[in-house]
């Protein structure tokens, strides 16, 4: 887990390096806006712990269908999580960028909540992320998750790379619910021929 977070962080740091050649008003945009999206995500990190445990334990007692019954339940928690953060970033969005700032300044005020309204739509897939990320670690694959997480890492380098210079604020906007579509996909393909996932119980 600490290796994987180590790839997702370089990522990020590639990404960080593209939007400080923004200005500073994109960069105090971006900062608010993430921090928002990081209150918004807690959700996902809570239930995508939990199912690594949960997962665990349930795997060592032979009990699979409740590991498949979990991970449905969590999915739904987490989507209907995300349908809240979707009203919010519609609804309060540039409110809460203003609380995090302090700042009237509509270029900031514009940009982070064009982040927000953007982004969120796609935290369904940030939802199934993490919550089948961390299934499978639970479960004993700890393969998937790194590979799901070095695309994440490679996504966000070659994106920083090619669309910020291109579209400004706008490729940054763009680029990691890109990346999110590419990095689900190992995950997808893996939870549905995992073997262990596939014995019944009994």
């Amino acid at each position: 887990m600490g290796f994987m977070s180590s790839l997702v962080n370089i990522g990020s740091l590639s990404l960080q390096t593209a939007i400080n050649k923004l200005g500073e008003d994109i960069i105090v945009a971006h900062t608010a806006a993430r921090k928002i999206s990081e209150i918004f995500m807690i959700m996902f990190s809570v239930f995508g712990q939990a199912m690594a445990t949960y997962c665990g334990q349930n795997l060592g007692a032979g009990e699979i269908e409740r590991i498949k019954k979990g991970i449905k339940v969590a999915i739904v928690y987490t989507c209907i999580w995300c349908t809240f953060t979707i009203i919010a970033s519609y609804t309060i969005g540039s409110w809460l960028v203003h609380l995090v700032t302090g700042s009237k300044n509509t270029v900031i005020i514009e940009n982070a909540t064009n982040y927000l309204k953007f982004d969120t739509l796609f935290y369904y897939v940030t939802a199934f992320i993490c919550i089948i990320r961390n299934a499978l670690q639970g479960i004993g694959d700890h393969i998937t998750p790194l590979v799901s997480s070095s695309l994440e890492m490679i996504g966000k380098i070659v994106l920083a790379w090619l669309l910020v210079p291109c579209l400004g604020y706008t490729g940054v906007i763009l680029s990691e619910p890109i990346v999110w579509f590419i990095m689900v996909i190992p995950l997808i393909v893996q939870i549905l021929r995992t073997p262990v996932l596939k014995v019944k119980e009994g």
